[in-house]
């Protein structure tokens, strides 16, 4: 009975393990994926950005050839991999010659112009100039470089005032720095990585003699891998997935991870198989299995040969076990002298007894400091939620603005806050953010963080220095490295003129009267806490009547329901209406995300802030203010 329960007990465990371990794979699977994708996409949006920041001085600042050369080579020289680069400018004024240099990093430079070399002709001259955004090249042989294989990131340059075109500009890099943070991926035993280009071309692959010479779907199609159809239907919408197959060519069950490398174009298929995790685990369970059945028959027969000598104190340790477990701890256990196994047993049931009563002592003790603890963190919750201000009701004439917000920590404290400051007649200021981390420590940053904001609202000119100077005092004495994203705004009632500054945060949902809603498309500058930043842009714009404002944290956004989906901004959008009142939009969200939670816990701060303007029809206050004067009221 012993063996055959161990056998049951050892194959229902052995397929719980199983199941694990694979569920286990597929997530390190998805995982170092992810890990790859960012930082290939790290790669491509480094040399981008760079290409961007060119295009960029060279629209606003009027160089003269050899500045430009120099700014090109500057650019290629700070930009990490980059091995060349091409300004091309179209002339000015007719008959002027045009300028169009290369230079590579290795200091080898061509100019196109006085070589001769058509380039308005060539095909990616005409496709950059006629493109919306800069475009990523499918690898190509570069013969020019020593015969290296390249990609070239291509940006047409900001047109002129009058509309014409200025040029383009494109840095090259070698597809050997573009995969070497994918190429470890590559030797890893049972793992395959493949890399599809833009419009499809493989540039790597760990299947021998299929990179750079085909496609995507060509080899598909040339290798009969159906299998591998809806990865390609993936990659061709530009979207993530992940999905079991079993591999046509080695027969192998196989988990394929696809993931786009951010809005570059380029996208990252990794799979792995699962058939040495499986043999190796198949090894591990017999041996195991085998040692079980051992162990079991020896112990069956020792036992069975001392039962009787040990029956009788072995049902007087029964008895003393019995007690322990109604809770009489107060009988000593008996045979703790025996130098037998009885004994031993005796001995550790006696010092058991012994540990309980201990315990016991402690447990109370920890009991009492247990309870000490949650009346502190009440406490704390309820100094914390006195420090975030009630709502604001302001009339100004016929003008009416409604301001509120609601808070819910994950834990007893958090580090999301809120808070809004009223400076001269009319004018409302507001500050929504998120602390990192949860708990004690995001609660006393945040403290500091609402106190620091708060002292700088009451003498600055605009959001922008309040975020500024809450930037200079938050660095200060900054040990623990942590930080606080923040949105600050303000408010003219009577106007309904708004300004907002950001520093790291979600951008905030802006609803017109006439239902339209729409995610305002802020400049977003670093944290407060990381480092010290001056400028933080605005964004200036006027809230009709009947127009809500609606901020929030990550902790909507990025709530997760059972399934591991996150919430998101679409459905934040969609759920947002026009007739709502400020505090309805705000519990209504919050209702919205527990329900799509579905049960789930919650794993961070969640706070939402709404400010929204209503206007009387003409001539219903003329009652509540003289005429001519808009005198300002709030509640």
């Amino acid at each position: 009975m012993t063996v055959s329960l161990l056998l049951l007990i050892a194959i229902v465990t052995a397929w719980l393990v199983r199941e694990r371990i694979i569920e286990s794979a597929q997530l390190d699977t998805r995982a170092s994926a992810y890990e790859a994708a960012e930082r290939l996409e790290g790669g491509l949006r480094m040399t981008a950005v760079a290409a961007g920041a060119l295009a960029e001085l060279v629209a606003t600042a009027h160089m003269d050839p050899a500045q430009l050369s120099a700014a090109l080579q500057a650019t290629i020289g700070a930009t990490p991999g980059v091995s060349g680069g091409l300004l091309a400018l179209e002339p000015e004024h007719p008959g002027d010659p045009g300028h169009a240099r290369y230079f590579g990093a290795d200091g080898m430079q061509r100019d196109f112009v006085a070589d001769g070399y058509d380039y308005r002709a060539q095909a990616w001259y005409r496709r950059s100039l006629s493109a919306r955004d800069g475009w990523w090249s499918e690898p190509y042989l570069n013969r020019t470089a020593g015969h290296v294989w390249m990609v070239t990131y291509n940006l047409a340059l900001p047109a002129r005032e009058d509309g014409s075109t200025r040029g383009m500009v494109s840095l090259d890099l070698p597809l050997e720095e573009l995969v070497a943070p994918i190429e470890s991926l590559a030797y890893l035993p049972g793992w395959q990585a493949i890399l599809v280009a833009p419009a499809g071309t493989i540039a790597m692959s760990t299947v021998p003699g299929v990179a750079l010479h085909q496609t995507l779907d060509g080899y598909i199609a040339g290798h009969a891998r159906p299998d591998l159809e809806p990865a390609a239907r993936a990659v061709r919408a530009r979207q993530e997935t992940h999905y079991v197959h079993q591999d046509i060519l080695t027969g192998e069950k196989r988990h394929t991870v696809v993931k786009p490398a951010g809005d570059s174009g380029w996208t990252l298929l990794v799979g792995q198989s699962y058939a040495l995790i499986v043999a190796r685990l198949n090894r591990a369970l017999s041996l195991l299995l085998a040692a079980s059945v051992l162990l079991a028959l020896v112990s069956t027969l020792l036992v069975r040969r001392f039962a009787r000598k040990i029956s009788r104190p072995v049902e007087q340790l029964a008895a003393s076990a019995s007690r322990l477990g109604l809770g009489e701890y107060g009988t000593p256990v008996e045979h703790v002298a025996r130098h037998d196994e009885v004994g031993q047993l005796a001995r550790t049931l006696e010092s058991a007894r012994g540990s309980i009563r201990r315990q016991l002592a402690e447990i109370e003790e920890m009991g009492a400091a247990r309870q000490k603890l949650e009346s502190e963190l009440d406490i704390a919750r309820d100094i914390q939620r006195a420090m975030l201000p009630l709502g604001r009701v302001i009339d100004c004439g016929r003008s009416h603005l409604d301001a509120q917000a609601v808070l819910e920590p994950a834990k007893a404290v958090g580090g999301d806050f809120y808070n809004f400051i009223e400076r001269g007649d009319g004018e409302l200021w507001f500050v929504i953010g998120d602390v990192s981390d949860k708990g004690v420590p995001a609660a006393l940053f945040m403290a500091r963080t609402v106190t620091i904001l708060e002292v700088a609202a009451q003498t600055a000119a605009s959001p922008a220095q309040v975020l500024a100077e809450g930037s200079r005092r938050l660095v200060q004495g900054n040990d623990t490295c942590m930080f606080a994203t923040v949105l600050c705004g303000r408010i003219d009632v009577r106007t309904g003129a708004c300004t907002l500054a950001s520093a790291g945060h979600d951008p905030p949902v802006l609803l017109r009267a006439g239902g339209r809603a729409e995610l305002l498309a802020l400049d977003n500058a670093p944290p407060l806490g990381f480092e010290v930043c001056e400028q933080y842009s605005l964004w200036e714009g006027r809230l009709a009547p009947g127009d809500c404002l609606l901020a929030y944290t990550d902790g909507v956004t990025e709530a997760f329901n059972p399934d591991n989906e996150a919430y998101g901004s679409d459905r934040l959008l969609a759920l947002v209406r026009p007739d709502y009142g400020a505090l309805d939009h705000c519990r209504r969200l919050i209702a919205e995300v527990h329900g799509f939670a579905s049960g789930a816990p919650q794993h961070d701060d969640i706070a939402v802030l709404a400010i929204r303007m209503t206007e009387d029809a003409a001539g219903h206050n003329a009652e509540r203010s003289p005429a001519g004067a808009e005198q300002c009221s709030s509640d």
